[in-house]
């Protein structure tokens, strides 16, 4: 008898994920391929196109039915017509391509897609960390931040479907010369920004417990690289992660004092790579949020990992609130 299962692609800055879903939100097989490096739409493309295919090879071979493939992808997603619309500043070239009809055509099968953290916030929603929730923040924070919101229990998008973009909050404005520049959350707070900020430390005085993981070689630094030193004992790096998580929390605490959430969900790399970070935002969050707003709201780390992105993509047809065409 052949099984109905759900068929999901994450399109990542570093790795494209794809996954075989049941209807109870288990991966029954998944896999990766890296996202190509090359600034062109068509490279990646064929890419998300090769993921499709291995998806449906997979299902097929395993005696299961498909109905459609769920992608979440960068940047603003019009969901009715599956074009990438805009804000997409990691894949600029991205940018007004018709995503869901090409890769229908080259598939043959409906396609569905949505912004990328919108998945996440729902697979979350349904089966990870936000079960049992009605009003959520998603947060996804790596490359950059990305954000979905649930609001009565339902993904909410906005009037152009932008709605959530954490990352692109201005937290500042940086003064030079005689015009000013806006500065975004994202530009501060994620993966590359920690990184480079760590870096600049590291090389003004290495400590022994980076030297230990990475040498001399300040190129060799990541995430889970700066926890592993952590772990260690390392000093330079947890003032690095409490400022960076301070100003999360602070951007948190005045979007919670909007939306009024009961929950907000950290995954993504940086959420993910050590305690450290979600207690200290959820330290900030609690302490300048308004009290009414901050008594009942929970703070917690994402469940699923780096699976939500495909899960969530591959139940977007479940979707009651998902707009048809």
């Amino acid at each position: 008898m052949t099984r109905k299962v759900y068929a999901g692609i994450d399109i990542g800055a570093t790795n494209i994920k794809y996954g075989l879903v049941s209807d109870g939100g288990e991966p029954l097989y998944r896999n990766q391929t890296p996202t190509p490096q090359e600034p062109f739409a068509e490279r990646l493309f064929e890419k998300v196109r090769y993921a499709g295919e291995q998806l449906l090879i997979e299902a097929d071979e395993q005696n299961m039915s498909v109905e459609y493939v769920g992608v979440g992808s960068p940047g603003s997603v019009n969901i009715k017509t599956g074009i990438i619309q805009g804000t997409c500043p990691n894949l600029p070239f991205w940018v007004g391509f018709h995503l869901r009809d090409r890769l229908s055509e080259q598939l043959n099968l409906p396609v569905m897609v949505d912004n990328d953290a919108n998945c996440a916030a729902l697979a979350e929603y349904r089966f990870g960390a936000g079960k049992g929730y009605r009003n959520i923040i998603c947060l996804t924070i790596g490359t950059g931040i990305g954000g979905g919101l649930i609001i009565d229990g339902a993904l909410y998008r906005g009037a152009d479907y932008s709605a959530g973009e954490v990352g692109h909050m201005l937290v500042g404005i940086s003064i030079a010369g005689a015009t000013g520049e806006a500065v975004h959350l994202e530009k501060i707070v994620s993966a590359p920004a920690i990184i480079d900020e760590l870096q600049q430390r590291l090389a003004a005085e290495m400590t022994p417990q980076f030297e230990a993981v990475i040498g001399n070689d300040l190129s060799q630094l990541t995430i889970r690289r700066m926890f592993t030193a952590m772990k260690k004992g390392d000093r330079a790096a947890p003032a690095v992660v409490r400022e960076k998580a301070e100003i999360l929390g602070v951007a948190l605490a005045g979007l919670a004092n909007i939306v009024n959430p009961d929950l907000i969900i950290l995954g993504g790399g940086v959420a993910e790579g050590g305690t450290i970070f979600v207690d200290i935002v959820r330290e900030t969050v609690f302490g300048r949020a308004l009290p009414v707003v901050s008594d009942s709201l929970v703070v917690a780390p994402a469940l699923l990992g780096n699976s939500a992105g495909f899960i969530g993509a591959a139940i977007l047809g479940c979707d009651e609130e998902t707009p048809a065409d």
